[in-house]
C-alpha cells in the first residue's frame, strides 16, 4: 500500500487490537507544539474507527481537546505505517475501570505506508508489560471491554 486510504484493511485492523506497540502524535496548543506518546491499548473498532485508552491525566486529552488532528505510526506486516484523522475524546475520565483512563476516538482519513524506498520491515517492536500477570489480564480486558462498548 503506497497510496493512500480512508479505511483500514483486515490487516490493518488485525494489528490494532490492543497489542501493537502504537506511537501517538498530536499538536498541544498549550505547549506550542507537536507532543507523542507510547500506546498499547489502541484498537480498530471498523475499518474507519480507531478507539484507543490514555491515562486521563495525560497531554494527549487536552491537545485532542483543542486541536482533533491526531497521527498514529506503527509497524507491521513489514511496513511501517501512518494512520492520521480528526479525533475526539469519547470519554474524558472512565468510573469503573481500575486505571482512570480517556478513551479517544479516531475517525480514519488518511492511512499510508510510510516506509522509506527500498526497505522492508524484519522485525516488528516487540514490548512485555512489566506489572503482575493477573493485572495485565485484568486491565487488558477492561480496557478493551470499555472501548468497544462505547
Amino acid at each position: 500500500m503506497k497510496s493512500v486510504e480512508s479505511t483500514m484493511s483486515q490487516e490493518i485492523g488485525e494489528l490494532l487490537q490492543g497489542q501493537t506497540l502504537i506511537l501517538c502524535h498530536t499538536y498541544s496548543k498549550s505547549l506550542g507544539k507537536v507532543i507523542s506518546t507510547a500506546l498499547s491499548w489502541v484498537f480498530a473498532i471498523d475499518n474507519k474507527t480507531v478507539r484507543f485508552a490514555v491515562d486521563c491525566k495525560s497531554k494527549i486529552v487536552e491537545a485532542v481537546q483543542n486541536h482533533s488532528e491526531i497521527t498514529l505510526s506503527f509497524v507491521g506486516g513489514e511496513s511501517v505505517y501512518s494512520l492520521s484523522g480528526p479525533s475526539k475524546v469519547k470519554v474524558e475520565k472512565t468510573q469503573d475501570l481500575t486505571l482512570k483512563m480517556a478513551i479517544i476516538e479516531i475517525e480514519v482519513e488518511d492511512l499510508r505506508d510510510i516506509t522509506f524506498y527500498g526497505a522492508k520491515i524484519t522485525q516488528e517492536p516487540k514490548f512485555i508489560k512489566t506489572y503482575k500477570e493477573s493485572l495485565i489480564k485484568k486491565l487488558d480486558d477492561e480496557v478493551k471491554e470499555t472501548v468497544f462498548s462505547l
